[in-house]
C-alpha cells in the first residue's frame, strides 16, 4: 500500500503544472550562445537588474559594446529591447526551460537568430594563486601552437623580421592559441599602426582593447581598456610606431591592467564578456585570443603564466 501511494505522489508531481518564472526568476548574469549562427561569432550575454520594483539591465552581442536594454517580463516571457545603433532595435525574447535560457533574437533588419545558456558564475577568487611556470605562446619564428578563429578565413598572419604579424587585415580572422587558462598573468608587447584596431582577448571572452587614438585614450572604448566595460583611469599610450606592453593579471573576475608600466585598471570587476567572445560560458578555461580583423599591428614576447 505504501509502495502505491509512493507512486501516485510521484505521478501528481510529474503532472503539476511547471511554475511560471517570475521577474525575479531573471535577475542576474546569463552566458548564451547563438545555435543557428552562420559564422564564429556567437557569442552574447544579458545582465537583468530589479532596484525599487522595476527592471533594467544590458546586452553584449556577437562583436558588439555592452549597452543599456529595456527589460520586461510578461506572462513570464522575458523581454530586451536593445538599440546599439540608434532608431535601429535588437528584440530579444527568452524563457526559461530549468536551468536553461532559451530564445530568439530579431534584428532590426528582421533576420532572426535563436539561443540558450546558463547563469554566468560568480567566479569568485579564491586567496591569492599558486603560479606556474611562465608559456612562451609565440617562438617568433613559427604560427606553432595557433590556429584562426575561423578556419574558413584568409591567412592574414605571418612572421615577420621575428614578430606575430597582421600582414593582411582585410578577410583574416582572429588568431586563437591551441592552450586555454583560466586566471593568469600576460606580457605581451603590441606595435599598432596608425589609426590602426586590434585586441587582446583574455580567456577568448574579454578584449583588452588595443587602438591608435589619443582621444579615446581614458574611455571605455580606449587603449588598454576592457572593451565598452572599464576605461583607463589615465592615459599611459605611446605614439603609433612605437613598442607598447600591457602586463595584465586576471584572477576570477578581478583585473588589472599596467600599460607601459604604470597601472590603467586597478583591480577592477570584470562584469561580464566583450563583444567578440570566440565562448561566451566564463566558467570555462579558454586561449589567448589575438584580434585580426581591424587593422595592422605586430606582437611579441607573448608570455602567459597561468596559475596553478
Amino acid at each position: 500500500m505504501l509502495g502505491l501511494t509512493l507512486i501516485l505522489a510521484a505521478t501528481l508531481v510529474a503532472d503539476a503544472p511547471a511554475k511560471t518564472p517570475t521577474a525575479d526568476s531573471y535577475v542576474g548574469r546569463w552566458n548564451l550562445r547563438i545555435t543557428d549562427a552562420d559564422d564564429t561569432f556567437t557569442g552574447g550575454g544579458f545582465k537583468i537588474e530589479k532596484k525599487d520594483g522595476a527592471l533594467g539591465g544590458s546586452v553584449v552581442w556577437r562583436w558588439g559594446s555592452n549597452g543599456p536594454a529595456k527589460v520586461t517580463v510578461d506572462d513570464g516571457v522575458l523581454h530586451l529591447v536593445r538599440e546599439e545603433e540608434a532608431g535601429k532595435p535588437d528584440a530579444f525574447e527568452a524563457r526559461l526551460e530549468g536551468a536553461a535560457l532559451k530564445g530568439e533574437v530579431k534584428y532590426f533588419d528582421g533576420k532572426i537568430h535563436h539561443f540558450e545558456g546558463k547563469r554566468a558564475p560568480e567566479l569568485a577568487a579564491k586567496g591569492n594563486p599558486k603560479w606556474g611556470a611562465p608559456v612562451t605562446l609565440f617562438d617568433g619564428k613559427t604560427l606553432d601552437g595557433w590556429k584562426l578563429r575561423d578556419p574558413k578565413a584568409k591567412m592574414g598572419w605571418a612572421v615577420v623580421g621575428g614578430e606575430l604579424a597582421v600582414v593582411d587585415p582585410k578577410g583574416n580572422a582572429d588568431f586563437v592559441t591551441e592552450k586555454t587558462f583560466q586566471d593568469l598573468k600576460l606580457h605581451i608587447e603590441f606595435n599598432v599602426e596608425p589609426h590602426s584596431n586590434s585586441g587582446v582577448y583574455l580567456r577568448g571572452r574579454y578584449e583588452i582593447q588595443i587602438l591608435d587614438d589619443a582621444s579615446k585614450a581614458t574611455e571605455a572604448h580606449g587603449c588598454g581598456a576592457l572593451y565598452s566595460r572599464i576605461a583607463p583611469k589615465i592615459d599611459a599610450t605611446k605614439p603609433a610606431g612605437d613598442w607598447q606592453a600591457f602586463d595584465i593579471t586576471f584572477v576570477g573576475r578581478k583585473l588589472t591592467v599596467v600599460l607601459n608600466g604604470k597601472t590603467i585598471i586597478d583591480g577592477a570587476n570584470v562584469d561580464g564578456i566583450t563583444g567578440g567572445a570566440i565562448n561566451p560560458f566564463e566558467g570555462e578555461p579558454g586561449p589567448l585570443m589575438l584580434q585580426g580583423d581591424h587593422g595592422k599591428v605586430r606582437f611579441r614576447n607573448v608570455v602567459l603564466t597561468p596559475a596553478r
